[in-house]
């Protein structure tokens, strides 16, 4: 009986180790024409960079590297001497690599981590092709998805020594603000996204502090008289058209149900639903959720238009109706003109009655 006692205090003992160890992320592979040289795994921050794991290389080259997972997804690099590769990890992902000492920063055999062929790709392109060539890449790899790695490394890519992004150009700065603003909506709490997303937003304030009147009036001007459309799937996975409801007045919304007030947020818009409903007034509301789940079950029993805006469709979205922070709201009269952005509830009550 005491033995069979040990055995059961002896598992669960493992079991309590096994729950508690670290979850770690894995670099594995090959590096031909090394041999007796120190492998290093490093962690490049923003702020410096750090070795996690090392190892010296035998004759065939073979090498296994580990290092706990990052707490968001973020940048390391492989390094013999002063030869490097970057790397992009997102979790516990095993990434593979094969290649030689004298072509490490240019190696395209990369296995189990898409982020990292990518920017190897770009680096290829930097190395062999035009300015405009890679910056059209580059371009493509930021627009086919803002939130990721990759799209984080295009906008800070450089050819030679120059960056081929200029933050301060008007036109540069839209790469900057799709990455930007999905980094802000999917991890506000990474120190990489409160970097870029407080550069580029000194940048807008200091060009707008003046003219922030001027700005919505010239933005309210470019609609032309016609709705700067969105269709996105409702709760129901059904498409559902901002242009559908010309004809009403309507209250675009662009919010979150994992904001701290959601249920207060939706109380008031509510109000302004049942008072109007009637006479001609629709909401539709843009969420911007990284919980669908939430999002579902926050919308049930509303009797608006709520749609659902993912990370592959967010950026899009609130760059076409210059959407900084969330909650906004824009009054469109009956011709899908927009009228007016807002926070205050009590000054778009106003404005609704003038176009009923």
């Amino acid at each position: 009986m005491n033995n069979r006692r040990f055995l059961i205090v002896g598992l669960l003992a493992l079991a309590l180790v096994g729950c508690q160890r670290t979850e770690t992320f894995t670099v594995n592979g090959t590096v031909a024409n090394a041999a007796g040289e120190m492998l290093y795994l490093e962690h490049t921050a923003l702020t410096q960079t750090s070795v996690v794991d090392s190892c010296k290389l035998d004759e065939d080259g073979t090498f296994v590297l580990e290092a706990p997972a990052p707490a968001y997804p973020d940048f390391y690099r492989l390094r013999i001497g002063t030869q490097s590769l970057p790397l992009a990890v997102d979790s516990t992902e095993t990434i593979s690599i094969s290649t030689t000492r004298d072509s490490l920063p240019y190696t395209l055999s990369i296995e189990g981590s898409h982020n990292s062929l990518i920017m190897a790709q770009l680096r290829a392109t930097a190395r062999n092709a035009s300015r405009e060539e890679l910056r059209e890449e580059a371009k493509q790899v930021i627009m086919a998805n803002p939130g990721s790695l990759a799209a984080y490394y295009a906008v800070f890519l450089k050819q030679g020594r120059q960056y081929i992004w200029n933050i301060l150009d008007p036109s540069d700065r839209r790469m900057y603000q799709a990455v930007a603003t999905s980094f802000y909506t999917w991890l506000p709490e990474y120190e990489r996204t409160k970097v870029l997303y407080n550069q580029v937003l000194e940048i807008l304030q200091a060009e707008r502090s003046i003219k922030n009147q001027q700005t919505m009036r010239q933005f309210i001007d470019e609609a032309e008289n016609s709705v700067l459309d969105i269709t996105l799937p409702d709760e129901m996975g059904e498409m559902q058209s901002l242009s559908d409801l010309q004809g009403d007045v309507v209250v675009l919304d662009f919010s979150s149900s994992e904001m701290e007030n959601s249920v207060g947020y939706n109380f008031e818009l509510r109000e302004l639903y049942n008072k109007y409903q009637k006479r001609g007034l629709e909401i539709y509301s843009v969420s911007i959720d990284r919980n669908k789940l939430l999002w579902e079950q926050t919308v049930e029993n509303l009797p608006w238009i709520t749609v659902h805006a993912d990370q592959n469709n967010a950026v899009q979205v609130l760059m076409l109706y210059n959407v900084q922070a969330l909650p906004t709201l824009f009054l469109l009269d009956r011709n899908g003109n927009v009228q007016g952005r807002y926070i205050d509830f009590e000054k778009l009550d106003t404005d609704i009655r003038k176009y009923l």
